[in-house]
């Protein structure tokens, strides 16, 4: 009934800030726009070491990640997004980099709509369909935008834990917008989504997963218009602060009595300096309870070039450490630790970036997401490209 309830009410919302819209006296043309995004990484690993036997260090290149996809407009406050992926394409096993291998599968990535509900302001925008969740600000920004090297994986573990996906895409509908509060600017999204993993398909317990997050900008605006997604570097020097706040619950299933994760997450500009960071905690309950945290802390700082391109020496340290009950709720164990440094080159409209980092492993645990069972994936340097068409 609490399920059923809460869709009711956003369904009546839109209803209701629909009511009475006037037409545009300008005739609407719908729009549709091809975009294709590419990063190609060519990576010198040390090779994976399993029990006492290590994998010969070795040189690979592949496409990190590939998309493509269409997006638009089919009315003046209706637009779309829809994408497939190509990841991992042609990715050696036995190199450092996280990531499981490809060799030709394209997929289905998302496809989603955007309805504004409110043209006059921002404040109303339903997002419905095949999407990603806003567990945190990290788990929700474009990995085309991030300062590391890649997206850290503890938006994997806190993903993986909350829509039993890694990639955290799922079904579902979310409500969000953008406004001032006095001074400040709020930022929310709330929304309702349904498990993706085996768990998901419960005979005799099932729950929705009810998630959120709110972030307060203060000082110079870090966003003037609603988007779904979220950047890492916006390129600009201004001073600002965003300082948020997300969580997430889902009730009993046929796997576990109870599902929840809370995170705060800070995204700070002075000058040319930025700094983000992010912490949450995951537990679960069964006949035990289990507990993890996640911790990520990355700075950058821009360097305006001559010719619209912008130079960022970068680091970035994540950690993710659990208990012992992770048998019992089927989740992970031990810590994952990985220390990230280098350097981006990137162009002021964001459609190219060359990016030189050297990326250190470390854990323990015998169920952990990447080492586990005794195998560590080595450390790496890696050149990267990333182009937007």
């Amino acid at each position: 009934m609490k399920f059923k309830g809460i869709l009711i009410l956003l369904l009546f919302t839109g209803l209701v800030a629909t009511a009475g819209k006037t037409v545009q006296e300008k005739p609407f043309r719908p729009s549709i726009m091809p975009y294709l995004k590419l990063q190609f990484w060519n990576v010198a690993s040390r090779g994976v070491t399993s029990a006492d036997e290590k994998a010969a260090s070795r040189f690979t290149s592949y496409f990190r990640r590939g998309r493509l996809g269409l997006k638009g407009k089919v009315l003046p406050e209706l637009s779309y997004n829809a994408m497939v992926s190509f990841d991992n394409l042609a990715k050696d096993g036995f190199s450092s980099t996280k990531g499981l291998m490809n060799a030709g599968a394209v997929a289905l990535w998302s496809a989603y709509f955007t309805y504004d509900l409110s043209p006059k302001n921002d404040w109303l925008n339903l997002t419905g369909g095949y999407f990603l969740p806003h567990l945190s600000r990290e788990s929700t920004t474009a990995p085309w935008t991030t300062s590391s090297l890649d997206k850290t994986e503890n938006s994997c573990y806190l993903r993986q834990f909350v829509t039993g996906k890694a990639n955290g895409i799922c079904p579902g509908i979310n409500l969000g917008g953008l406004g001032d509060l006095g001074k400040q600017t709020l930022i929310y999204n709330i929304a309702i989504i349904n498990r993706q993993d085996a768990v998901s398909i419960m005979e005799r317990n099932w729950s929705p997963v009810l998630l959120g997050h709110l972030m307060l900008n203060f000082g110079h605006k870090e966003f003037s218009k609603y988007n779904y997604c979220f950047s890492n570097n916006l390129l600009k020097k201004q001073t600002s602060a965003i300082l948020g706040l997300a969580f997430s619950a889902q009730g009993k299933t046929d796997a576990f009595k109870s599902n929840q994760t809370i995170s705060a997450d800070a995204t700070i500009y002075l000058g040319h300096f930025k700094i983000d960071g992010e912490y949450s905690v995951l537990i679960r309950k069964n006949n035990l309870e289990y507990n993890a945290n996640c911790f990520m802390l990355r700075t950058g700082y821009n360097i305006f070039l001559k010719r619209n391109w912008v130079f960022e020496p970068t680091a970035m340290f994540e950690k993710f450490s659990s208990d012992e009950n992770f048998n019992d709720v089927s989740f992970f164990d031990g810590s994952d630790k990985k220390l990230d440094v280098g350097v981006n080159l990137i162009s002021m409209a964001k459609k190219i970036k060359v990016n030189l980092h050297y990326v250190h492993h470390d854990g323990e645990g015998k169920k952990n997401r990447y080492i586990k069972n005794e195998t560590f994936p080595g450390d790496y340097v890696a050149l990267g490209l990333q182009l937007i068409i």
